[in-house]
Protein backbone atom coordinates (compact mmCIF):
# COMPACT_ATOMS: atom_id res chain seq x y z
CA UNK A 1 0.00 0.00 0.00
CA UNK A 2 1.37 3.22 -0.85
CA UNK A 3 0.77 6.79 0.81
CA UNK A 4 -2.05 9.15 -0.59
CA UNK A 5 -1.80 12.89 -1.55
CA UNK A 6 -4.79 14.86 -2.26
CA UNK A 7 -5.78 16.16 -5.32
CA UNK A 8 -8.41 19.49 -5.43
CA UNK A 9 -11.09 18.66 -7.74
CA UNK A 10 -11.70 22.54 -8.59
CA UNK A 11 -8.01 23.30 -9.54
CA UNK A 12 -6.04 20.47 -10.13
CA UNK A 13 -3.51 21.10 -6.96
CA UNK A 14 -1.98 18.47 -4.89
CA UNK A 15 -1.18 18.64 -1.10
CA UNK A 16 0.15 16.49 1.32
CA UNK A 17 -0.83 16.27 4.22
CA UNK A 18 -4.75 16.91 3.76
CA UNK A 19 -5.90 19.84 3.95
CA UNK A 20 -9.35 21.74 4.59
CA UNK A 21 -8.73 23.97 2.19
CA UNK A 22 -7.04 24.08 -1.03
CA UNK A 23 -3.98 26.94 -1.06
CA UNK A 24 -4.65 27.77 -4.63
CA UNK A 25 -7.99 28.13 -5.12
CA UNK A 26 -9.92 27.70 -1.68
CA UNK A 27 -11.84 24.30 -3.00
CA UNK A 28 -12.96 22.24 -0.51
CA UNK A 29 -12.99 19.11 -3.01
CA UNK A 30 -10.06 16.58 -2.73
CA UNK A 31 -9.49 13.24 -4.19
CA UNK A 32 -7.04 10.88 -2.52
CA UNK A 33 -4.53 9.59 -5.30
CA UNK A 34 -2.05 7.06 -4.46
CA UNK A 35 2.20 8.67 -4.54
CA UNK A 36 4.25 5.16 -5.49
CA UNK A 37 7.94 7.27 -5.29
CA UNK A 38 9.43 10.02 -5.56
CA UNK A 39 13.09 11.32 -5.38
CA UNK A 40 14.78 12.06 -2.22
CA UNK A 41 15.95 15.64 -1.89
CA UNK A 42 17.02 15.66 1.78
CA UNK A 43 18.62 13.31 4.38
CA UNK A 44 18.86 13.49 8.25
CA UNK A 45 19.67 11.20 10.94
CA UNK A 46 17.66 10.66 14.03
CA UNK A 47 18.19 8.94 17.40
CA UNK A 48 15.40 7.03 18.79
CA UNK A 49 14.86 6.93 23.19
CA UNK A 50 12.07 4.63 24.68
CA UNK A 51 11.50 1.13 24.22
CA UNK A 52 13.86 0.64 20.38
CA UNK A 53 16.85 3.15 21.15
CA UNK A 54 18.74 3.81 18.21
CA UNK A 55 19.31 5.65 15.18
CA UNK A 56 16.97 5.69 11.83
CA UNK A 57 17.66 7.98 8.96
CA UNK A 58 14.42 9.96 7.53
CA UNK A 59 14.68 11.27 3.89
CA UNK A 60 12.67 13.91 2.62
CA UNK A 61 10.78 13.18 -0.78
CA UNK A 62 9.84 15.19 -4.04
CA UNK A 63 7.09 12.33 -4.85
CA UNK A 64 6.51 12.07 -8.09
CA UNK A 65 2.68 13.32 -7.49
CA UNK A 66 4.52 16.35 -6.48
CA UNK A 67 3.96 17.01 -2.83
CA UNK A 68 7.13 16.60 -0.80
CA UNK A 69 6.49 13.73 1.65
CA UNK A 70 9.24 13.35 4.89
CA UNK A 71 9.58 9.32 4.97
CA UNK A 72 11.62 6.56 7.01
CA UNK A 73 14.56 4.97 5.17
CA UNK A 74 14.54 1.74 5.09
CA UNK A 75 18.12 1.32 3.03
CA UNK A 76 20.62 3.01 4.54
CA UNK A 77 22.60 2.97 1.22
CA UNK A 78 19.76 5.55 0.63
CA UNK A 79 21.64 9.07 -0.95
CA UNK A 80 20.42 12.63 -1.90
CA UNK A 81 19.10 11.88 -5.50
CA UNK A 82 17.85 9.26 -5.40
CA UNK A 83 14.66 7.56 -6.72
CA UNK A 84 13.24 5.32 -3.92
CA UNK A 85 9.37 3.67 -3.62
CA UNK A 86 6.99 5.31 -0.95
CA UNK A 87 4.71 2.53 1.08
CA UNK A 88 2.77 2.56 4.16
CA UNK A 89 3.95 0.32 7.32
CA UNK A 90 3.13 0.43 10.98
CA UNK A 91 1.01 3.25 10.31
CA UNK A 92 4.04 5.08 9.01
CA UNK A 93 5.78 6.34 5.60
CA UNK A 94 8.50 4.29 4.62
CA UNK A 95 10.96 5.08 1.65
CA UNK A 96 13.25 1.93 0.21
CA UNK A 97 15.88 1.99 -2.65
CA UNK A 98 14.37 1.90 -5.98
CA UNK A 99 17.20 -0.71 -7.68
CA UNK A 100 17.52 -1.40 -11.48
Amino acid sequence: MHPSVFRCVQCDHRVFPARFLCPMCHGDVFEAEECASGVVTELTRSAASGEEPGVYMLATVASDAGPVLIARVLDEAVQRGDKVALVLRDGGIYADLVRG
